[in-house]
């Protein structure tokens, strides 16, 4: 059973679209919570990459600080060779399916982790997967953990180096990732009791008609509110949203603390929230 805080007042402001050091932010949930308090949220989902241990956490001290949480997750799909980042919203955490799919991403990401440490260090970059694991503070370990290794060990001068010359797509230590495609991670959230909702199409590169695909897949929602995503290109996927019924959602992306998108920085109404509860009322109905 999901259990959620209850506020009563109107309007405010949600993110739904956060992370912590439970995957590639550098927040603890308690800390991450403190910080949505004090930028004044009135709703947050912590969306970490591939597990759902944060609500789990977050679920109680939320509620004792009066901030709605939803549970979370953010699943990276593959299509093609290219990472489609899903998000998932309500999805039940004790769903005994998805926690088996998760448990099996975890040792994909290992070992794609050690095959990259494999390539780098035939490069001369000598380091091991014990340093790496160091960084993860979770089940989830990735790339961002590998750049967080070589910029301590003096390899590259910064993180996003780290990606634009060895780890990016295409790059020489660059090893493709494995797991479901996106109609599979749309099934599994939804078997889950979750809405399937599409991440910052605008970063990931997603053409027109892969979102139309999306669709026809079964996705009920679309990041619109996105740093990414400003201007006449925010415009263009709020567009999308209203021509295939889409929930058009969105938050910070948030990692870092100090970073140039704080929570709440896009200043999403709480209505994002509602119609994301009715889309989720009117699935279950469907499946009854």
């Amino acid at each position: 059973m999901i259990r959620g805080t209850i506020i009563t007042e109107k309007g405010g402001y949600a993110d739904l679209h956060l992370h912590t050091r439970l995957s590639d932010g550098t927040l603890s949930v308690e800390e991450l919570l403190a910080l949505c308090k004090r930028k004044g949220l009135r709703c947050i989902s912590i969306t970490d990459h591939d597990n759902l241990d944060s609500y789990k956490i977050a679920e109680g001290p939320a509620h004792d600080i009066g901030l709605e949480i939803i549970p979370g997750i953010e699943i990276s799909a593959v299509w093609q060779g290219k990472d489609i980042h899903i998000l998932g919203y309500f999805c039940d955490p004790t769903n005994l399916a998805l926690n088996m799919e998760l448990e099996d991403f975890a040792k994909q990401r290992i070992a794609r982790v050690k095959a990259i440490i494999k390539k780098l260090n035939a490069l001369g970059i000598d380091i091991t997967y014990e340093k790496v694991h160091s960084y993860c503070k979770g089940k989830v370990i990735g790339r961002p953990h590998i750049a967080m290794s070589m910029v301590d060990e003096e390899y590259i001068g910064n993180f996003a180096e780290a990606f634009t010359k060895y780890l990016g797509d295409g790059c020489v230590a660059f090893v493709e990732k494995k797991g479901l495609n996106p109609q599979q991670t749309i099934r599994l959230i939804e078997n889950a009791g979750g809405i399937a909702v599409l991440a910052h199409p605008y970063k990931s590169g997603l053409s027109d008609e892969f979102i139309e695909n999306m669709v026809e897949w079964g996705i009920k929602g679309i990041e619109v509110y996105s740093p990414a995503q400003k201007g006449a290109v925010g415009r263009k996927y709020k567009e999308m949203a209203v021509r295939y019924g889409l929930v058009g959602t969105g938050g910070s992306d948030f990692h870092t603390e100090g970073g140039a998108y704080p929570p709440g920085c896009m200043k999403m109404p709480y209505t994002v929230v509602q119609a994301l509860k009715e889309c989720r009322e009117k699935s279950r109905a469907e499946w009854f």
